[in-house]
């Protein structure tokens, strides 16, 4: 059986914030009756367009900057295009890819008036609903045509569960309703929300009265803390003034309008579950970890974490202050373990709790639940929404689990994009690309600069690290190599024995996932052409513990003024060419990992230094297959050599850990087509008959009767990258077992 903790005295009430002793709801009476005024109606103005600096500006590119949409070509027929749409052509001859990027170049490219001209056509309304970097476009179409996009940019808001951010610059009584939902209706929306009341305070204002004198509830809270906002920024009597449209009634209740943010709590305070109560949970442990929050101060706690749904309550911040944080964070844990809430991965006060309170070892735990939750039971639980919690913690330790949900979360429809997008946030917030971020994640382990780490046993110890291939070897203190770490024994220390034994055990299993990722990762980054400055060379890759065996069993090349230089990392982690010559690149070079393609007759140079060396590459390098296209392929978008060939259905449905995607399901959940992305506007297609579906069981095999070429400007495969081109012709050689 565990141990039961040890119970840690009570701090004295003069060691705790006055908050944590006696909040506000324990000074005055609570129940009291709210003014309730039923029936205002906001003035019925028109909608104000009105741009913060350099906002416009920022808006129009974001389409392009954002999600890389394509521009159209400059000689683009806009009367045809538009005519294309007119005629109802778009809707019965494009598919939804091609749809949406000619209409987003009409609207972003083309002239005034036709672009007006299509967003007053509701037929094309929900062009850009179907995923959600659609929310790009809006922003770019609100920014060129500003009030005749207004109705875009609602229907978005209608349509996204509330989202607000296309809606920052207008003002009217149906944007200030977004935004009050908005503050309490999806984590993703409160701080656009937020932003809004305090941009546009003195004409928002009036619009949110009504809400703040309404019954109580999240949608009175939220506009009782709207108007919060504008009083802290424009003054009381701005709030006041906006009560006058009113009458005097609501003047008065707004004038005795609480403007404490302490003040502001619900009334009756939120019922706390059974479990929810201080002598159930672990007791939270003062900084120093030798006193304890008393029960009462746990409870008032616990009530602020309830009432911290919409926004936290503001003294919440200085009454954990004083808290190991440490603790506060298995404290909200059991806060979680212990909710019940029926409908919802969590009740929401909890998943704020967890996002307030949370740390490391809380994202670790979340993350391995997330991982294995399937896409029905993140639809009916809000699962989603834990990607809230994750982006809250923000640690570069959360930030690697978020990493490894948008890679291998099983839901594939929202846990992996979302958690792709909150990364995709930090490293913008960080001026960094997503796979720049990547690099800057992975972990060290605490692992000394040559890879290893020493274990205390107590009486004996054990050097401990990972060869080139980072399979586990451990050394005794007597420099003798063992087969694998010893169990901790009867003469070895009760503590740190297996406190040791337990981290190696953990370590290896870590290390061997790492191992796997980054292989894989460094591999999709010689097809891509992805180029290093030589410190982030040397800082993230050759001076890592781990990524070092890596990357020293690969061949590496400086690009520098047009000289291209192929080098490799030796064993003391210099570099040296293929004479073995020592090499120093320059500080302006590019670090890249070239494809065979590139390196041309140098591949036979490289894979004699490497044999010489006994050194196994990671992945096909020097080994890899270079496949080049045909005269006849190059000036077409079909690779006919592969139509027609017969494929199992188990080697179709690997290509989706290779970054295929199926195509929409068909007749009886029946999907034809299954393809991948190789620029934005280019796609590689398979069709296949009779198509993989529910009864994929009766029909073991397909028969590929297309492969070719799709997308917007999908051109001809002459236009493909080389390497782009061999990786996907290998792709079919191996899936057709055909001939190269």
């Amino acid at each position: 059986m565990p141990e039961t903790p040890a119970i840690i005295e009570d701090a004295p009430e003069s060691a705790l914030p006055p908050l944590l002793v006696a909040p506000p709801w324990t000074q005055r009476p609570t129940g009291q009756e709210p003014v309730v005024l039923k029936g205002l109606k906001p003035p019925k103005e028109p909608t104000v367009l009105a741009w913060a600096p350099g906002e416009q500006a920022e808006w129009l590119e974001m389409p392009y900057q954002h999600h890389h949409f394509e521009r159209l070509p400059d000689g683009t027929d806009w009367a045809a295009a538009a005519e294309t749409f007119a005629s109802g052509e778009a809707l019965s001859d494009l598919d939804d890819q091609d749809r949406r990027n000619l209409y987003i170049g009409l609207l972003m490219q083309g002239p005034d008036e036709l672009g007006r001209r299509l967003l007053a056509d509701e037929r094309y309304s929900d062009v850009l609903l179907d995923e959600w970097k659609g929310i790009s476009a809006v922003h770019g179409i609100v920014a060129r045509h500003g009030l005749a996009a207004y109705p875009l940019a609602m229907l978005e808001s209608k349509s996204r569960r509330g989202y607000v951010k296309q809606l920052a610059p207008f003002v009217d009584a149906d944007v200030a309703q977004a935004m009050i939902k908005g503050l309490y209706n999806g984590w993703y929306n409160k701080t656009d929300a937020a932003a809004w009341f305090e941009r546009h305070g003195p004409a928002a204002a009036p619009l949110v009265v009504p809400d703040a004198l309404r019954k109580p509830g999240p949608k009175r809270r939220a506009a009782e803390r709207a108007l919060l906002s504008i009083a802290r920024k424009y003054g009381r009597e701005t709030i006041v003034e906006a009560a006058r449209y009113y009458g005097d009634e609501a003047t008065k209740a707004i004038e005795a309008f609480r403007t404490d943010p302490l003040d502001l709590y619900p009334d009756p305070l939120p019922e706390l579950a059974a479990k929810a109560v201080p002598e159930r949970l672990p007791q939270v442990l003062l900084r120093g970890r030798e006193r304890a929050l008393p029960a009462s101060a746990t409870r008032n706690l616990i009530t602020m974490l309830s009432i911290s749904v919409t926004v936290p309550y503001p003294g919440l911040v200085s009454a954990i202050e004083p808290c190991d944080p440490r603790s506060l964070a298995e404290f909200a844990w059991a806060l979680y373990e212990a909710d019940d809430e029926p409908k919802m991965w969590a009740s929401p006060w909890v998943q704020h709790a967890l996002a307030y309170l949370g740390d490391d070892e809380t994202a670790a735990r979340l993350a391995a639940q997330v991982v294995r939750w399937s896409k029905a039971t993140v639809w009916h639980s809000g699962g989603a929404n834990t990607m809230y919690v994750f982006a809250s913690i923000g640690t570069d330790t959360t930030l690697r689990h978020l990493h490894t949900l948008a890679r291998k979360a099983a839901d594939k429809d929202r846990i992996r994009p979302r958690a792709q997008s909150v990364l995709d946030q930090a490293a913008r917030k960080r001026g960094l690309t997503s796979e720049q971020l990547a690099d800057r994640l992975v972990p060290d382990f605490g692992l000394d600069a040559e890879g290893g780490m020493t274990l205390d046993y107590g009486p004996r110890s054990f050097r401990v690290g990972f060869d080139e291939q980072l399979k586990p070897y451990v050394i005794d203190d007597t420099g003798k190599l063992r087969k694998a770490l010893p169990k901790p024994g009867a003469k070895d220390d009760p503590d740190l024995a297996p406190a040791a034994y337990q981290r190696f055990t953990v370590l290896k299993k870590e290390v061997g996932a790492i191992a796997s990722d980054q292989t894989k990762r460094l591999e999709r980054a010689m097809v891509a052409g992805r180029r290093w400055t030589p410190q982030e060379f040397q800082d993230l890759l050759v001076g890592h513990p781990l990524l070092w065996h890596i990357v020293r069993r690969l061949v590496w090349t400086a690009d520098d003024q047009g000289e291209t230089t192929t080098f490799r990392v030796a064993e003391d982690r210099t570099f040296a060419g293929v004479d073995d010559q020592r090499f120093d690149p320059s500080p302006t070079a590019r670090i890249g990992l070239p494809h065979p393609y590139h390196l041309g007759e140098a591949v036979k140079a490289w894979s004699e230094v490497l044999a010489d060396y006994e050194i196994l590459q990671p992945f096909p390098q020097l080994g890899r297959g270079v496949h080049v296209l045909t005269d006849d392929e190059r000036t077409g978008s079909r690779l006919r050599r592969f139509e027609g060939s017969t494929v199992p259905n188990g080697p179709i449905y690997g290509l989706e850990r290779q970054g295929w995607e199926f195509g929409a399901k068909e007749n009886r959940g029946y999907r034809r087509t299954i393809s991948l992305t190789l620029t934005g506007k280019q796609h590689l297609v398979i069709g296949m008959e009779p198509g993989i579906g529910i009864f994929a069981e009766e029909d073991p095999e397909q028969k590929l009767d297309y492969v070719g070429l799709d997308g917007p400007e999908k051109g001809t495969f002459g236009d493909l990258d080389p390497v782009a081109a061999s990786e996907a012709l290998a792709t079919l050689i191996r899936l057709t077992g055909s001939e190269s």
